[in-house]
């Protein structure tokens, strides 16, 4: 909703291969919003299904904001290898930046105590956290495609377990001995 009021824009950049075909830029609708849902979910489940190790939910937690933090440096410095930076899109990296910059060393302190052996339990609270967190800077910061990058292991992780998810192979994680 808040996407909605304040921007309310739905037209994407059509990837080079596909611009023959569909022009410069598609306007996706309520597609685009499908999308904005589905990412919700799926950066808040990315962070958990790797949950139980020590460290591991703060982990990668870091690491992903750290690289969100050093893509916004690079788009406010022009070095980008990945857009060019406009200057509408300025306040949206500084905006972005508010929020990692602090999620970072607040992730820092609490990978500190999370790593082996772990003296606190981070549970569904902080994965569900760290992911929406991402999601909304992802999408807020107007690079959500761009976020999905930095998910690249969960998003492959998620590709390898659709054999088991869609019951093709057995899957006997989580399972207790009959």
């Amino acid at each position: 909703m808040v996407y909605f009021t304040n921007f309310g824009n739905t037209v994407i950049v059509v990837p080079k291969p596909f611009r023959a075909l569909l022009g410069m830029h598609l306007d996706l609708g309520i597609l685009y919003y499908v999308y904005m849902g589905m990412l919700a979910v799926f950066c808040t489940n990315a962070i958990n299904i790797l949950a139980g190790i020590n460290g591991i939910e703060s982990g990668q937690a870091l690491f992903i904001s750290g690289s969100i933090i050093v893509f916004n440096l690079l788009e406010l410095s022009g070095g980008s290898f990945l857009i060019s930076l406009t200057w509408d899109y300025r306040d949206d990296h500084v905006f972005s930046l508010y929020f990692m910059i602090p999620f970072f060393f607040t992730t820092l302190a609490l990978f500190y105590h999370n790593w082996y052996p772990s003296s606190v339990f981070v549970g569904d609270t902080f994965c569900y956290f760290a992911g929406m967190t991402f999601a909304v800077v992802g999408i807020l910061g107007h690079f959500s495609k761009t976020m999905l990058l930095f998910f690249i292991p969960q998003v492959v992780n998620f590709i390898y377990s659709l054999p088991q998810l869609f019951h093709i192979i057995p899957c006997p994680r989580h399972r207790l001995p009959r």
